[in-house]
């Protein structure tokens, strides 16, 4: 969301969340056993919440766990690494970006590992890794830069050119070169990580509503975008060629991903509504809310 969103709602919603995700997170963690044994299982379903807390859902969209962190922060972007750890990346949130301003790491088990990376010199936004275990953090704000984090914890910088937001939300291709991103504009930008130059735009026209979000690429070559009041679909030469919605749900979504079974998942910002989209045919298949207030939930990520 833009700085002026999380001005807005951030006072509101930190205490309302924690209050809603501690008691959820009690009532788990109310069973040591239960959670030692418990791991990200293939499809199961994490959507982080704009105040911090990580909702942990089975693939069929039944609440496991609610995950509280010990990084201050706001939820935002995350990836799971090879070894099933899952990473959610915290903007700041005071005016002199002392608080937040990283990225948590969580165990396997979904416990609070600490901090990853560091020297984002503000707001990282979203995070992916590499089949060779590199990550990639996309900056929302100051540089707005992509960093590149190699195994062992050497930093590359790339300058990507904005729209409005910086590297908003990142997707690398299957090459391990192009990266795909947004920026909070009407476009799909690229990115060759490999040469360090940036490339043309990937769309041929702007997407609708001009709010360009998360976004995946497809096996095909093209792209699923949530694009505000829509989610949009590119082909593999950059044309619009299908949108998904909901009659009444408001504007915007926000996070998707593949499930890796023809469907997607796909978070609404404003209502906190949760849909598992038929990427074919645009058929609901799932649909869920999260419990919490509106404007509250950002990522969804699936567990490969």
């Amino acid at each position: 969301m833009n700085n002026n969103q999380r001005r807005r709602f951030s006072s509101i919603l930190v205490l309302a969340l924690v209050i809603l995700g501690g008691a959820a997170a009690s009532a788990q963690l109310g069973n040591p056993g239960n959670l030692v044994s418990t791991t990200f299982q293939p499809g199961d379903l994490i959507v982080s919440l704009e105040p911090g807390p990580v909702q942990w859902y089975a693939p069929d969209g039944t609440l496991k766990r609610v995950l509280l962190g010990t990084e201050p922060g706001t939820g935002e972007g995350m990836a799971f690494d090879a070894a099933g750890s899952l990473y959610v990346s915290r903007w700041c949130i005071d005016s002199s970006c002392s608080t937040g301003n990283t990225v948590e790491k969580y165990s396997a088990m979904g416990l609070p590992a600490g901090r990853f990376g560091t020297g984002y010199n503000c707001n990282p936004h979203a995070i992916l890794f590499d089949p060779l275990g590199a990550a990639y953090v996309g900056l929302a704000g100051c540089s707005g830069a992509i960093v590149k984090i190699a195994p062992g914890g050497a930093q590359t910088s790339f300058p990507v050119a904005p729209d409005r937001q910086g590297a908003f939300w990142i997707d690398l291709a299957p090459d391990g070169c192009t990266m795909f991103y947004t920026s909070w504009g009407p476009n799909v930008k690229r990115y060759d990580v490999c040469a360090n130059a940036q490339l043309a735009d990937f769309n041929r026209a702007p997407v609708p509503g001009g709010t360009a979000h998360d976004l995946r690429v497809l096996p095909d070559g093209g792209v699923i975008v949530a694009t505000g009041q829509v989610i949009t679909r590119l082909d593999a030469s950059g044309a619009q060629v299908q949108t998904y919605e909901i009659p009444g749900e408001p504007s915007l979504w926000a996070g998707l991903d593949l499930a890796g079974d023809g469907t997607f998942w796909a978070g609404n910002y404003q209502s906190s509504n949760v849909y598992r989209f038929d990427l074919a045919t645009g058929a609901v298949r799932t649909r869920f809310n999260t419990n919490t207030p509106g404007a509250t939930v950002v990522g969804i990520r699936v567990k490969k």
